[in-house]
């Protein structure tokens, strides 16, 4: 089988060749790793004056933009190849940079649903960008913000078009480029609006917060859409509901809000023929039933560091849900051993691979995963992930 092929017989549940063999890279640093790039001092750059000006307005236009982020995807999928991954996530985003006075660097990046990102660098100088707080804390700065970005929004479907179908056409001969629609509809819904403000809003204003997730979800399936324009048949979504607990919202409550939404976007994305994976971090057990309930076809993440187990995981869902992820990304595929790496890689296997519908992969993506642990995990996946798999 090659490789399209084995993740699409995963997919439906049933034996391919081999365990199929995910990648998540995405990070400038990981990439620089793998391929032998010096890191550029972005974050240095923009702390001198003039050449800060300067980059703003290079960065904010629109054809800059898209190239720039569009060579750091090239270069993820390029490193997943040369790792030996089967598929890898990409991930369509659009940032205009502002000056920022409350940003420790002064320097900010603004997304078109209100997000503030903080910029950072590593120890080696690449570039280190987090979600730090929300733009449209009140009723009213949300609907200001939604009236002025209308044409941001258009720029931005048409940029996740694009892209994705670039990667696809460049790299799809080579690896399953599997398109991810993110930030998903709860994290679009409270975000820009903060966690505190959107929980009292739901109790002292539920009328805006219906209208919120409404004309998120609305975005959220041109946004599929726009992914699914690459033409592959499966693509990523989601949603970080969990906290290293549970549920960062009771359950009754995901559901009275957003159980249409997903509904929705299930039965869009089985209208085009494709399958719906679902990626949310955090201590999901109490959401899988929903997870079947609303139609996603499977999960991502099984975040292990906040008690996912992948056989109870198994255990609970049956085959009702592909599965795909749970190695460890705090310690296992930062500085854990070979023999570590393998024997994960091999539990993960006999957990969840028999019958077809797991796809091995980490638990996430972050600057400090090391290569030389992806490698050694796909290496481990060649020599345990052969079907039939053993007992």
């Amino acid at each position: 089988m090659n490789f399209k092929e084995r993740i699409l017989t995963a997919m439906n549940h049933e034996e391919p060749d081999q365990v199929p063999v995910m990648g998540l890279i995405m990070d400038t640093a990981t990439v620089n790793h793998i391929l032998g790039k010096k890191p550029v001092d972005f974050v240095g750059m923009l702390q001198k004056p003039v050449v800060g000006t300067q980059i703003k307005s290079l960065l904010n236009t629109n054809r800059f933009w898209k190239r720039m982020y569009y060579d750091n995807f090239a270069g993820a999928l390029g490193s997943a190849i040369k790792l030996g991954f089967d598929a890898n996530w990409t991930i369509c985003t659009l940032m205009r940079l502002n000056r920022d006075s409350q940003a420790s660097l002064g320097w900010s990046w603004y997304d078109p649903y209100g997000r503030v990102w903080d910029l950072g660098r590593d120890a080696e100088g690449n570039l280190a960008v987090n979600y730090s707080r929300p733009l449209c804390d009140t009723e009213e700065k949300w609907e200001a913000w939604v009236a002025k970005r209308a044409s941001l929004f258009e720029t931005m479907i048409k940029n996740t078009a694009s892209f994705h179908k670039k990667l696809v056409e460049n790299y799809g001969a080579h690896i399953y480029s599997i398109g991810y629609a993110a930030p998903g509809i709860f994290e679009n819904s409270w975000q820009p609006i903060g966690f505190v403000n959107f929980t009292r809003f739901i109790y002292q204003k539920p009328e805006f917060v219906k209208r919120v997730i409404a004309f998120q979800t609305d975005l959220y399936i041109r946004n599929l859409d726009a992914v699914m324009q690459s033409g592959v048949e499966v693509v990523l979504g989601g949603d970080d509901l969990g906290q290293k607990t549970g549920p960062m919202v009771r359950p009754d409550v995901v559901e009275k809000l957003y159980g249409e939404s997903y509904r929705r976007v299930s039965d869009f994305v089985h209208q085009k023929k494709r399958k719906f994976v679902f990626h949310s971090c955090g201590n999901i057990y109490a959401l899988l039933d929903k997870f079947v309930e609303w139609g996603f076809d499977g999960i991502i993440t099984m975040e292990p560091t906040a008690g996912m187990d992948l056989g109870r995981v198994r255990e609970q869902v049956g085959h009702k849900l592909v599965l795909i992820g749970n190695l460890d990304v705090s310690y296992l595929m930062v500085s854990g051993t070979q023999q570590e790496v393998e024997d994960a890689v091999k539990k993960a296997i006999g957990d969840a691979a028999r019958g077809g519908g797991y796809i091995l992969s980490t638990s996430h993506s972050h600057p400090l995963v090391d290569p030389t642990r992806m490698q050694w995990m796909v290496e481990a996946a060649h020599k345990y992930g052969r079907y039939p798999i053993g007992n």
